[in-house]
């Protein structure tokens, strides 16, 4: 990691743990009505009501506390995927593979409905470019092993291409449910069955 982009400290204590949680989620907040253009290290201290040398001791600028949301976002999302990774994947339907899969993913975004924001911020910002593109791998290479593990044989093309296209389903989704129940219940059966439609047809195809 860029010494740019690292926190001044690890904080230790859990009142630091705290000040630097409150920075992250404020920065969040700022992120979701400001955006990234008008964001500053200045705006998000007026906000929690510290100096900007305060905040300057845990993160040096703007880059350095997107870099720790994103990697934060990503320590989260890799979790789900872990979830997904650690059960007997393959004695598994398809069907419940599918709901293992949305069901986990689903958890992770409800949990972190405050890092969203983020998210398009590290698919367009250059000092993330680095982290986005290791989201991007890892999620993709991640699927890509579970797909390997189904009882679902893939080609190679699919094998490249069904992890992709699977993910940008799955967070276009699950990113912009809408807080109402009926309609986010109908989304996350929609997604099940878009899932569960590629699977398959990849199945009949090989």
């Amino acid at each position: 990691m860029s010494k740019i982009l690292s926190s001044r400290s690890e904080p230790i204590q859990g009142r630091a743990r705290l000040q630097r949680d409150k920075i992250l989620k404020e920065t969040c907040s700022l992120l979701k009505t400001v955006g990234l253009s008008e964001l500053t290290t200045i705006l998000v201290a007026k906000k929690l009501n510290i100096s900007v040398g305060t905040l300057y001791h845990y993160f040096p600028n703007k880059h350095a506390i997107l870099f720790a949301l994103s990697d934060l976002w990503l320590e989260n999302i890799m979790q789900a995927m872990d979830n997904i990774s650690s059960e007997d994947i393959e004695k598994m339907q398809l069907k419940p593979f599918v709901s293992l899969t949305v069901e986990s993913l689903l958890e992770a975004y409800k949990a972190n409905t405050f890092l969203l924001p983020i998210v398009p911020v590290m698919a367009t910002t250059p000092e993330l470019k680095s982290i986005y593109d290791t989201y991007l791998n890892t999620v993709h290479g991640l699927f890509m092993g579970v797909f390997e593990r189904l009882t679902i044989a893939v080609s190679d093309d699919a094998a490249l291409h069904l992890p992709v296209i699977i993910h940008q389903i799955c967070h276009t989704i699950l990113f912009n449910l809408s807080g109402d129940t009926a309609s986010d219940t109908r989304s996350i059966a929609d997604l099940k069955y878009l899932l569960l439609t590629l699977l398959e047809r990849e199945r009949l195809i090989f």
